[in-house]
């Protein structure tokens, strides 16, 4: 990697720690600015190293700003989860694109798909049942959210690549967590323990595009 795309790296990683920090300790000024410096980080990141795909790199850069739209609705006072939710299903429609520029490992689609399954009978059930007693109108969108996310999470492990398959189950699990923490209920620090895997998932995903 070039020396800008390890400053961007750096500076990703720096952020989300401040952003992971600003979270815990309730600084919503300094949490607005690093959760937003982190995606751009990314952006840029994914803008200028060298891609084993040209093509994914340009459906990740999407993905990413999605990802960022996505990031500001949640964080925002008002309820504007399902904003947040649709930008980022798109996201993910994105990634599933950028996954599928790259050769297809049939086995180990097959790995990451089994994997991805198992995780959702274990965390929908209880958040299926929350959303029902809570935020009925939520049910459908959530469940089309996850089938979306199952296809990603198997179309990452579908490229062979290990650092993908892994920043995808780590984005999924920290969006589990965001929303066992609002539906089922309060997890200690959960803002911090959903922001973690999330950023490291981001990050991750990222860096898949030179693995």
């Amino acid at each position: 990697m070039s020396t800008p795309a390890y400053a961007l790296l750096v500076a990703a990683i720096v952020l989300a720690v401040a952003d992971w920090a600003a979270v815990a300790t309730s600084r919503r000024r300094l949490e607005y600015a690093t959760k937003v410096g982190v995606m751009v980080a990314l952006i840029g990141f994914a803008v200028v190293i060298h891609p084993a795909s040209e093509t994914q790199r340009w459906f990740f850069a999407v993905a990413l700003a999605l990802a960022l739209i996505s990031d500001v609705f949640l964080m925002l006072p008002r309820d504007l989860f399902l904003a947040g939710l649709v930008a980022a299903l798109v996201e993910h429609l994105a990634y599933i694109a950028g996954f599928r520029a790259r050769e297809l490992a049939i086995v180990w689609l097959a790995i990451a798909l089994l994997i991805a399954l198992v995780s959702v009978a274990v965390f929908l059930p209880p958040i299926h049942r929350a959303l029902r007693a809570r935020r009925p109108a939520l049910v459908a969108p959530v469940y089309a959210y996850v089938a979306v996310f199952v296809v990603m999470v198997a179309s990452a492990g579908g490229t062979g690549s290990l650092v993908a398959l892994a920043g995808a189950l780590l984005f999924f699990y920290s969006d589990a967590i965001l929303a066992w923490n609002r539906f089922v209920r309060p997890i200690r620090y959960g803002r911090v323990v959903n922001l973690v895997p999330y950023h490291l998932g981001q990050i991750l995903l990222v860096l898949s595009l030179v693995s």
